[in-house]
């Protein structure tokens, strides 16, 4: 089969993302870019994460077309093909429907940078990319453009987009993405929130690159 553990991963993380409640049901979408071929490995459209096998993950290329598989692909495949033409650092793309940023999302909102996290992750406040309907180029374009060259950026009433350069960094961000929303509202709720200054994201973002965990 085709890139067969790499879509072992792509299932993997689904179910791992439902067990962390960042989706529900059959929320969500999830890839992975083999770096031999360039071909994407993607979630199917509207199948239940714990029956799905390898074979249901769908081979796609830069373009959506399918390579390999059987299922039709997620209905956001324009969206993580869009992302990985754009960036040539990014091989992971992890889309979830996390409340506390789904619901800054819902307002339209950036979430304010007031957590380290955020700030390293997203070099500032985590944007929100302009309403489009879901699974139209017109989503994928504004996202991208939204995204630049950060690690996260909510989707106008829909949800959270968060990629990496593997499968683990990219669903860290996603969970930074929930984590820097939910604490947001909490300090907003105590007081005025402290915003990270602009120098200083910049210095965190540099010291997560090159100091945190253990390949820096």
């Amino acid at each position: 089969m085709l890139l067969e553990a790499i879509r072992s991963t792509v299932i993997e993380t689904a179910r791992r993302a439902r067990r962390d409640r960042l989706v529900h049901s059959t929320f969500g979408n999830f890839s992975i870019r083999d770096r031999d071929t360039g071909y994407v490995c993607i979630t199917p459209s509207g199948l239940d994460y714990d029956s799905l096998t390898p074979s249901d993950i769908v081979v796609v290329d830069l373009d959506g077309r399918t390579v390999d598989g059987n299922r039709r692909p997620s209905i956001e495949t324009p969206l993580h093909t869009e992302v990985y033409k754009r960036r040539k650092d990014v091989m992971a793309v992890v889309h979830t429907h996390s409340a506390y940023a789904t619901a800054w999302a819902c307002c339209r909102k950036d979430v304010p940078v007031v957590l380290a996290e955020v700030a390293a992750a997203a070099g500032g406040p985590i944007k929100c990319a302009p309403y489009r309907p879901m699974g139209s180029s017109e989503l994928a374009v504004v996202t991208a453009d939204a995204l630049g060259d950060s690690a996260i950026v909510l989707m106008a009433s829909h949800g959270v987009l968060a990629v990496g350069p593997t499968m683990d960094s990219a669903y860290n961000n996603a969970v930074i993405a929930e984590e820097g929303a939910r604490i947001a509202l909490y300090a907003n709720l105590i007081g005025e929130a402290v915003a990270i200054s602009e120098e200083e994201c910049v210095s965190l973002v540099r010291i997560a690159r090159d100091k945190y965990g253990q390949d820096a």
